[in-house]
Parts: structure tokens; sequence; C-alpha cells
């Protein structure tokens, strides 16, 4: 998703480049978005289709990867590990069949944890 977004940005910046001032590490999203500069929304989010390919739990464990390299449980546990690594991250999680089983295994400090990034904002559940 990173090299995505830097070949975007890259191609933007190419096609018009005497509109847009990127200039690393003096931007600021305080205040909204800022006039005359390239404002770009990133969305971190899950979508793993539920059964699209495997069944629910090979999904989940990472089995079967002759289909799809697919191990959910992981996603959860390195997307709880990164919010709490840096209080300005946020994550958006849709799928809760996935998280749901995730949690009904999770020792009781880690559903603390999981509350307080919910709580905090940093953590959001769509669906």
């Amino acid at each position: 998703a990173t090299v995505c977004a830097f070949i975007a940005l890259a191609a933007l910046a190419a096609a018009a480049p005497s509109r847009l001032k990127l200039t690393p590490g003096h931007y600021t999203t305080a205040g909204g978005p800022k006039n005359d500069i390239l404002n770009v929304h990133v969305v971190p989010h899950t979508h793993d289709d539920v059964g699209w390919l495997k069944t629910v739990d090979e999904y989940f464990m990472g089995a079967n990867n002759s289909i799809q390299n697919a191990g959910v449980q992981y996603i959860i546990d390195s997307v709880v590990q990164s919010l709490v690594a840096n209080p300005d991250r946020k994550f958006i999680y849709v799928e809760i069949a996935f998280f749901s089983r995730w949690w009904y295994e999770q020792e009781e400090t880690m559903k603390d944890l999981v509350r307080s990034l919910v709580h905090s904002g940093q953590l959001e559940f769509i669906n």
C-alpha cells in the first residue's frame, strides 16, 4: 500500500508540478486540509472477505496457503501492537466475524488494551 501511495504521489507531482508543494516533514494535519498543496487521506482498514476463497477457519489461522496467504489473527495482533506503539495512529476494523473469534481467544489484559484503543478513538469498527 505504501508503494502504491508513493507511485500515485509521484505521478501526480509529475503531472502538475507547479500546483503541488511537496515538502517532506513540513505538513501537519492540524486545522484540516491545506490549500495549494496535495492533501492525501490514507484510511488504514481491513478488507478480509469472510469465506471468499478459503473457509473462515483457514483465513483466521493462516491455513491452506496454496489458495491464498492470509492469517487474519496475525493482522489483528500487529494492528494492536502498532496502535499501542504510536498513539497518533488510527485503524478501522471491518470484519466482525474474524474480530469476535480473535476477541474470545484473548486474555483480559489484551481485551482491556483493545477497549482503551477503542475509547481513545485509535481503533474503530464499521460494517
